[in-house]
């Protein structure tokens, strides 16, 4: 159960992450927008000016309906539509649909068998793809390893990179702000792993970053086999 403090943590972060994420996109179209207001740019030039403005407003719509979804799953807005889903195939779909959006990422995939969990189908793919995402992101050959297992009372899912450095809020934060940013990349690490937690968190279980010198950097998911706030 989260405590009143975790709960402001996690609102400090979401917060943080708000103004992060909207800053590159805001700043871009203020600067070009700024050029546009000219008579003195070439047609080529403001053909780019428009197209960079246009990107980065869809690319603001897209951050807003992202973070939505995250504020209502942190307060329970968000209905749940709870079903059987077997983690390794939810796994499975969330590492092909990662593969054919972020170009030279791949995650090798090792499920065991076991009981289904109860949760919403799309939204337990979204977490696994947003945390396969976060770890692979940070390592030299961007590939992670999956490994998922029946536990007690759930599923324990283990993320790895083995050539990945540690992944910290403070790094993940860092990050948002590198530039050039990948064009095809619509979330930030640090949005992916907030949407991973909210939607954790909605379904009883839990995301934890790791870190081990000998296996890398990582994350652990639990997922209790039924989840009773659904």
């Amino acid at each position: 159960m989260r405590t009143p403090t975790d709960a402001f943590a996690q609102q400090a972060r979401f917060l943080s992450v708000i103004s992060h994420e909207l800053r590159t996109p805001l700043t871009t179209i203020a600067s070009f927008t700024e050029s546009l207001d000219t008579d003195d740019l070439a047609p080529a030039e403001r053909s780019v000016a428009l197209s960079a403005v246009r990107r980065n407003t869809d690319r603001m719509l897209a951050l807003v309906r992202d973070l939505m979804v995250v504020s209502r799953l942190q307060t329970g807005d968000l209905e749940l539509r709870p079903g059987p889903v077997q983690p390794g195939d939810a796994i499975r779909a969330a590492a092909d649909l990662l593969a054919s959006r972020e170009p030279y990422t791949a995650a090798t995939v090792e499920a065991a068998a076991g009981p289904p969990l109860t949760g919403d189908a799309g939204l337990l793919r979204d977490l696994f793809y947003a945390v396969i995402g976060t770890v692979a992101s940070g390592a030299a050959d961007r590939s992670a390893t999956v490994r998922a297992e029946p536990a007690p009372d759930g599923w324990e899912i283990r993320v790895t990179a083995r050539t990945a450095e540690q992944l910290t809020n403070e790094a993940l934060m860092a990050g948002m702000l590198a530039e050039p940013e990948p064009p095809h990349r619509r979330r930030s690490t640090a949005l992916w792993l907030l949407l991973a937690e909210a939607i954790a968190d909605r379904h009883g279980g839990s995301v934890v970053l790791t870190y081990d010198p000998a296996t890398g950097a990582g994350a652990v998911v639990r997922l209790p086999t039924v989840n009773s706030s659904s």
